[in-house]
């Protein structure tokens, strides 16, 4: 029986997942498409986040898996290798998601600080990022628990803040002006839908979604899950579209397309609206593209832990190299760490100096993190209708019985299927990378990934087992979530120093005979 004081209501849960309706960053994306961008939003919202949301809730709540997270998930229905193979893949897609991160902050603060070099300069772009990235790495190596409060305070002011003001603002422009620079005709805009729709276009859309299985994971700790979690879903998924919507059409509505710039685009439109609606206050545009980076550093500084600490659950198998799971006093992984600084150094070089770090790169740095992270949830669509005729307790089905929980989980794994074939062709917004050139990085990427995760579990079973590690993992409970961070950046596992714990038992030992 679960404690009544641990239990959430439905307003409690939907404070841990709403953190997702909050992403500023990627409106310029979405503005690239218009009005067209609220039926996005929906498709995206109805056909893959949904089935992920009620399939990841289930698995969740089957017994056994209440503490390992997607590894336990995969690993009990379709084995080991496709274990760590779904939460590789869900660790590894934040290192690419660094970059369109990064790159909103340089926009933010090439703005403010007027040099435009800073965003143009492939060179200093780049330096830039190393900065940004590895000083906020370097920060995190003394524990998490050092920038809860700035994370906090981060949110508030640095996402919150700015994305309101650029509702409001939005709002007085096109009172004001009466116009919009979107098409708002729906005969055209079906005529687009028509001629240039392609399954790419969801890309960006499919990424606003993405985390859900974190949060999903504390459906144990909701009151009444059967009824409250698929309601909570619906309201989060009608709060994200519109949300999101109204964002994306704010960008769109002041800057034209053939302008935008999708990591100044939100700064571009705040610009135009100051200058249409409050031309005295434009010093308040630089306000707000600092508030903007700071903001967006305060969700890296939390995002550079939390997936790493996924990987450990792993220890179990003993797959990873023995060398790299190992704590510091202060319960980080800093060989691991370490490790995903690399990764994100290397990507990052490549999409900034050698292909220009434009739009163009930041849109393959999009595909690039739904490529590897559906890789994950396709996993999860397949584990979850191997369950489907499991007899293993749950504490929560989704509605509809045994049919339409196999509709759901096939429309999420075709459409998640689809997702990913999307990602190795380029959409039309993409001018400057050839088709040809486009898709055989695109594979060449995938196939390197691929190879990487095979050799790692390769090595890790066929290695000598050494069981004896120095930290201990449980999953985290519900009241210990930070709610400012996003779910797919959240830390879902405490590790815990184990010497640095006998050291304290063995202090308090001392000074309690000392005392006696």
């Amino acid at each position: 029986m679960k404690n009544k004081t641990s239990q959430l209501s439905l307003f409690g849960f939907f404070t841990l997942t709403a953190s997702m309706l909050m992403s500023a960053d990627e409106y310029p994306a979405f503005a690239q498409s218009g009005l067209l961008a609220v039926l996005y939003l929906i498709l995206a919202g109805v056909f893959w986040f949904l089935p992920v949301a009620l399939c990841s809730a289930e698995m969740a709540t089957i017994e056994g898996n209440k503490e390992g997270g997607v590894f336990t998930w995969v690993k009990k229905s379709l084995g080991t290798r496709w274990g760590f193979l779904a939460v590789f893949f869900q660790w590894l897609q934040i290192t690419v998601n660094f970059i369109t991160m990064i790159y909103f902050i340089i926009g933010s603060l090439a703005y403010v600080l007027n040099f435009p070099a800073l965003n143009s300069n492939l060179l200093f772009k780049w330096v830039a990022f190393l900065i940004i990235y590895w000083t906020m790495t370097f920060l995190q190596l003394g524990g998490v628990k050092k920038t809860d409060r700035l994370v906090t305070i981060s949110f508030v002011v640095g996402i919150i803040l700015p994305s309101i003001i650029l509702l409001i603002m939005g709002i007085l422009y096109m009172i004001q002006t009466g116009s919009v620079r979107f098409n708002v005709n729906l005969t055209d805009n079906f005529h687009v839908l028509k001629t240039n729709f392609s399954i790419g276009t969801i890309v960006p859309y499919i990424l606003a979604f993405t985390g859900i299985e974190a949060s999903a994971s504390y459906i144990n700790d909701l009151d009444h899950p059967n009824r409250n979690y698929p309601l909570c879903m619906l309201v989060l998924v009608v709060f994200a579209i519109l949300v999101d919507s109204l964002g994306g059409l704010s960008v769109a509505a002041v800057v034209p397309l053939g302008h935008l710039t999708l990591n100044q685009g939100v700064i571009q439109a705040v610009a135009q609206m100051f200058q249409v609606t409050l031309p005295t206050m434009q010093w308040g545009v630089r306000i707000i593209g600092l508030l903007m980076a700071f903001g967006m550093i305060g969700e890296i500084s939390s995002w550079i832990i939390g997936p790493v600490k996924s990987l450990f659950v792993t220890a179990e198998d003993d797959i990873l190299p023995h060398y790299f799971m190992r704590v510091n006093h202060d319960d980080v992984p800093v060989r691991l760490i370490i490790v995903q600084g690399v990764v994100v150094t290397l990507i990052s070089g490549f999409l900034t100096v050698i292909l220009g770090g434009n739009n163009d790169a930041y849109q393959m740095a999009m595909a690039l993190t739904v490529m590897l992270y559906i890789v994950t949830y396709i996993l999860i669509f397949i584990a979850y209708l191997h369950e489907t005729n499991s007899s293993a307790k749950r504490g929560f089905r989704i509605p509809g019985g045994k049919l339409m929980r196999f509709v759901v989980a096939f429309l999420g794994l075709v459409s998640s299927i689809a997702v990913l074939g999307s990602t190795f062709i380029p959409t039309a917004t993409i001018k400057s990378i050839k088709p040809a050139l486009y898709t055989t990085l695109m594979i060449s990427f995938f196939l390197v990934i691929i190879g990487l995760t095979e050799l790692l579990y390769e090595f890790g079973i066929r290695h000598q087992k050494q069981r004896h590690y120095n930290f201990t993992i449980r999953h985290r409970h519900s009241n210990e979530i930070n709610k400012v961070i996003l779910p797919q950046g959240r830390n879902e596992h405490i590790l815990k120093h184990i010497e640095r714990d006998i050291d304290q038992e063995e202090e308090k030992l001392v000074r309690d005979v000392k005392k006696g």
